[in-house]
């Protein structure tokens, strides 16, 4: 009786990657081919708009290697988006993805670690970086950046940003949700058993990277509110404050002024006490409107996903 395969789809999101294509699927068949026994393998690549020959080769590729989509949208959403766009628009008869970035700092071989912990019952299998190619500066800020992340979520994120496999689970749990910026939160909220595989990240063999500082700040940001309201709250913490030390305030200025004899200027003790009360019930307002502004953001985030032109299939 013949042996049915196991259908796993490689997710690639391109964008200017021309230089990169080639090496990209060359390395990846190295790999795959020696798998066939085991798995079908087929590519996913999602075209974020290129301006250069990137489509163009892709579908050069698309008629020689049969196993080879293409996803083009309408313009460049970001890496994330279309990370997740594509995510959702997998086989329904793939038993797994596997996302991997076309400019191989991932190195292919990681396929080989992400399917034997698959094997073993792990839904969410992500690549964890030994060492990264970074300046001391990056390093510091994404130390400091963990640590205020665990401040505000009460726990970090394990899973990281780059090369993941995500079980057909977790795809399906994805198509029933709303997409969030910050996609490694959103994934490990959903609770399944997940691994990770420590490696070094190659550098960048051709063209330059897109994820430039802001792009970092931006998505630590992301990062920072997805998932939780603490920010929110942190204005009625303030607002708490600022009252309680108005009050403590208020009854000093009282006692100095009627048992203690002390002189103040006119009006001074009444603007200080008014001042500091005003914006401690400013806070407190604020915080129980942003309350129930975290309330609708939790319960329906309305970021829509990218906008697909055309499907090469």
């Amino acid at each position: 009786m013949k042996k049915i395969k196991k259908e796993i789809v490689i997710v690639c999101p391109v964008h200017n990657e021309e230089d990169n294509i080639r090496f990209f699927i060359n390395s990846f068949n190295s790999i795959t081919n020696k798998l066939q026994h085991h798995y079908s393998f087929s590519y996913l690549f999602l075209d974020n708009c290129s301006e250069d020959k990137t489509l163009e080769i892709l579908l050069g590729f698309k008629k020689i290697h049969k196993n080879i989509s293409v996803i083009k949208y309408s313009r460049n959403f970001g890496v994330m988006k279309s990370i997740y766009t594509g995510i959702i628009n997998v086989s329904k008869k793939a038993s797994a993805c596997l996302i991997f970035d076309c400019d191989l700092q991932d190195p292919p071989n990681l396929i080989l670690d992400f399917l034997k912990k698959w094997e073993e019952g792990y839904k969410v299998v992500y690549g964890s970086r030994e060492k990264r190619n970074e300046s001391y500066f990056l390093t510091f800020m994404r130390k400091r950046y963990r640590n205020l992340e665990k401040f505000f979520k009460g726990y970090n994120v394990q899973i990281e940003s780059g090369a993941w496999l995500l079980d057909k689970r977790i795809v399906e749990e994805l198509r029933c949700s709303n997409y969030e910026p910050y996609l490694a939160g959103q994934i490990s909220r959903l609770g399944f058993r997940s691994v990770g595989v420590f490696y070094n990240r190659n550098a960048r063999k051709y063209g330059q990277t897109k994820f430039n500082f802001s792009k970092y700040f931006s998505y630590a940001i992301d990062s920072l509110v997805s998932g939780t309201i603490f920010p929110l709250r942190v204005s009625i913490f303030f607002g708490f404050i600022f009252s309680l030390f108005a009050f403590m305030l208020a009854i000093y200025f009282i006692l100095a002024k009627l048992y203690f004899g002390v002189e103040f200027q006119a009006g001074i003790v009444a603007s200080i006490v008014i001042l500091l009360f005003g914006f401690g019930l400013n806070f407190i307002f604020l915080g129980l409107i942003g309350e129930y502004l975290g309330r609708v953001y939790l319960k329906d985030q309305s970021n829509s996903l990218a906008i697909i032109d055309k499907i090469y299939d």
